[in-house]
């Protein structure tokens, strides 16, 4: 589970930033959402802003950078343990110090839980006033991100926002700071956010598998009159009788006893096998195979199904 943290004062557009990333964004996550109060308040709208297919939790009364930090790591690895998402999104209360919410979070960071570069939002309204009344927390909400990300700045002119760009630059010189609407971002840049790594590289995304046209076949129950029938039927196999098969192996029941049979590379081999208590099984593995032919000719049943109609054995 990647964990994305977007921080930011209050009043900063956290839930609005949040409900836009999930419209723009082509993943799936779950949200947490820190309320100080005891009324989950936003956690409501952005439930109903973003749909059912994305799953809001909610910590109340209390700070996840300090005075709930424990609840906060356990709620981590009870969302990553039960519902196993791919990522988990953080949003903190507006007056937690992002530093220490991070380092809560790196003491949970394991194999399976990784921690991307942070997100703070400033209203571009109000920032300079909150950089006076809250010195300490602005400068540790910007010096803790790696992408500072100014909201409503829709109508602002050129020259103010390079002055705010030059503000942020104090407080987050090695930062990505976005002054342009990010309703105007390109989708790329959009998805930038979910790969960003903790030091400010980019993950690389596993390659979808390929689509290779492979069929699987199971079953249980095979059975053939004898191992000469079995012969005949691996080489109606390898003829393409039951489709081109490149890979099959089990057993089968027949009249000499137990047989075992490998199909790979063209080839086959045929031996006898042990019996034991547990029915005969086999697996192809192949393209366009005709599973219906190869239940039949083994007298076999597909796997997890019981309702097959088979022809008596030996008939």
């Amino acid at each position: 589970m990647k964990v994305l943290v977007v921080s930011g004062f209050l009043g900063a557009g956290k839930t609005t930033f949040i409900t836009e990333m999930a419209r723009r964004s082509r993943r799936k996550f779950v949200v947490m959402e820190n309320e100080m109060g005891a009324v989950g308040v936003d956690g409501g709208l952005l439930s109903d802003a973003l749909g059912d297919g994305i799953e809001v939790w909610e910590l109340t009364q209390g700070c996840i950078c300090c005075s709930m930090k424990s609840d906060f790591a356990a709620s981590v690895l009870t969302i990553e343990s039960a519902l196993q998402p791919e990522y988990l999104l953080v949003e903190p209360t507006g007056v937690g110090m992002l530093s220490r919410i991070m380092d809560n979070l790196s003491k949970i960071a394991y194999e399976r839980i990784e921690l991307l570069s942070p997100i703070t939002l400033l209203d571009s309204l109000n920032c300079r006033s909150q950089a006076r009344e809250f010195p300490e927390l602005f400068a540790d909400q910007l010096a803790s991100a790696g992408t500072v990300i100014f909201s409503k700045a829709e109508n602002l002119p050129p020259e103010e926002r390079a002055a705010l760009e030059k503000l942020a630059r104090r407080y987050a010189p090695e930062a990505e700071i976005v002054v342009q609407p990010y309703g105007q971002q390109s989708a790329d840049w959009w998805e930038t956010l979910w790969l960003k790594a903790l030091d400010g590289s980019l993950l690389k995304e596993e390659a979808p598998e390929a689509d290779l046209g492979l069929a699987v076949a199971s079953l249980v129950g095979a059975r053939i009159i004898s191992p000469s029938a079995m012969v005949m039927l691996l080489e109606d196999l390898l003829r393409g009788r039951f489709g081109h098969v490149v890979r099959a192996k089990g057993t089968a029941e027949s009249s000499g006893g137990r047989l075992r049979f490998d199909v790979a590379g063209g080839q086959y081999c045929l031996s006898g096998a042990e019996n034991d208590e547990n029915e005969a099984q086999a697996v192809f593995i192949g393209r366009t195979l005709d599973k219906t032919a190869l239940y039949k000719a083994l007298n076999a049943r597909e796997a997890g199904h019981q309702g097959f109609t088979l022809e008596p054995f030996g008939g």
